[in-house]
């Protein structure tokens, strides 16, 4: 995607019988199609509901389902079915490498997925309208990182767990934003087409997985195919809650990673826009926790994330001093995994253990202390 390598990866195309379908199944005619698709379940209970936060919206659906079943019972009955390829043990190494590697996701996410999406100009382009990102930047990274962490919890996805209602809780968020965009009038959609379509719901799906993952290995660890595996499978039942159509949720990590050349083919279009949000999410974020880097540093962190042509395209540069910080930390990260791997099997579950409490603390601080101001009803 962002890498020489990757770029040569693309222009090659499908190298196998099974590339060639998938390469076809995620065309830019068929992704395009995918822009004309919401969310219908979730937008139906959105029609008439007052917005507020998300765990609100959830309430209320929940309260009129009760009251009168209809399109309320079905968004409950559509996330709480268990698709029939779904298997939670299957999943739950997944879940504990998310668990433990929890703080460096969310570097990645921050310095990588976030801004190398935001390059993808049509979706980021609800942030900029919305005016949610540079108004409000810190509170909605510890809301995203509220949600991965639910998510992460121990019940996992498994229905009625907290990671299960946050999903169902951003879900409808989502549909609360269409609407609000819709109300207002003035949503270029003949420019950008309809906003949180289904191509971009797929796209945050690749974000906090296929980016995380690529992001964690560039920082030096080590992630097997097993592991990738499960990481995969365990966000492909999260995209399913959040509302992806399952036609776009990849089945394998090879698939995955043609349906990501294939989306940023279609939609890569860096703008200044683009630039101002990067930079207005770095900066708002230097010096907060977990881990109280400088702006210059975040900097340099990114642009080592996602490579050198993407970070020109958005004029992200760092001092040489914070470039060699950067690497340091990468050798000292790849040593560390390296001894992890080592550890026996009650020191990892200590070290997952260890890291999610470290994530509840810092999102304890970073969302503030009263609990009915937080986006999503609780914190795992």
């Amino acid at each position: 995607m962002a890498t020489p390598a990757e770029l040569a990866r693309h222009r090659a195309g499908p190298r196998t019988p099974t590339e060639h379908i998938w390469f076809d199944r995620y065309a830019p005619h068929r992704l395009q199609a995918w822009r004309r698709v919401q969310d219908p379940l979730a937008d139906l209970c959105l029609a008439d509901i007052p917005f507020q936060r998300p765990a609100g919206l959830l309430d209320e659906v929940e309260r009129r389902a009760a009251a009168r079943g209809g399109v309320y019972q079905d968004f409950l009955d559509h996330c709480f079915t268990v698709p029939g390829w779904v298997d939670f043990e299957a999943m739950e190494l997944g879940r504990r490498m998310y668990r433990r590697h929890g703080a460096l996701q969310g570097l990645v996410l921050m310095c990588s997925s976030l801004v190398e999406g935001y390059a993808h100009n049509k979706p980021s382009q609800v942030l900029v309208a919305t005016g949610r990102l540079q108004k409000d930047v810190s509170r909605r990274i510890y809301e995203t990182g509220q949600m991965l962490h639910n998510i992460a919890a121990p019940e996992g996805l498994r229905p009625g767990g907290l990671g299960h209602r946050t999903l169902m809780e951003v879900r409808l968020l989502h549909a609360a934003v269409r609407r609000f965009l819709a109300e207002r009038g003035d949503w270029d959609e003949a420019r950008y087409d309809l906003p949180i379509n289904q191509e971009d719901m797929a796209g945050t799906v690749l974000e906090f997985d296929y980016m995380v993952v690529r992001g964690l290995k560039r920082l030096g660890l080590y992630i097997s195919a097993e592991e990738h595996r499960a990481m995969h499978y365990f966000w492909r039942y999260a995209g399913y809650l959040l509302g992806v159509d399952e036609a776009l949720l990849t089945s394998t990590v090879e698939e995955q990673e043609v349906l990501a050349l294939q989306l940023t083919a279609h939609l890569y279009e860096p703008t200044p826009d683009s630039e101002a949000l990067a930079k207005a999410l770095l900066r708002d974020m230097a010096n907060k926790p977990p881990f109280h880097l400088p702006y210059d540093v975040l900097l340099a962190f990114s642009r080592f994330l996602i490579g050198d042509a993407v970070a020109d395209d958005l004029r992200l540069h760092s001092k040489v001093s914070s470039a060699a910080a950067v690497r340091l930390v990468r050798a000292t990260l790849s040593a560390a995994s390296l001894g992890q791997r080592l550890l026996p099997e009650t020191a990892k579950r200590r070290l997952e253990d260890f890291n999610h409490g470290l994530g509840r603390r810092t999102l304890k601080v970073g969302l503030g202390g009263d609990p009915a101001r937080w986006g999503f009803k609780a914190l795992g």
